[in-house]
């Protein structure tokens, strides 16, 4: 998945828009290892919880907050739930 620089898009923001549930995991837990924005907004001032929640996303929404609330350890565990 491309972000999409028109709408200043990360990667994370088209893998919660398109429901993608194991990329969305897969960029958190890059987390271990370099800096990841998850607060990060488009143009229109929407981060990727907020598509992921307008989407009816709600796994991914469930994901997102998680890693909000414990960043390394959700990153951790997703990490050895990919592996």
């Amino acid at each position: 998945l491309l972000s999409d620089k028109r709408n200043n898009w990360s990667p994370l923001m088209v893998a919660a828009c398109c429901g993608r549930k194991e990329i969305v995991k897969r960029i958190l837990c890059s987390s271990l290892w370099r800096k990841i924005n998850i607060t990060q907004k488009s143009t229109d001032g929407e981060t990727a919880l907020d598509i992921a929640r307008q989407r009816n996303e709600y796994k991914i929404v469930a994901i997102l907050e998680e890693f909000n609330n414990n960043q390394a350890e959700t990153a951790k565990k997703y990490a050895k739930q990919l592996n």
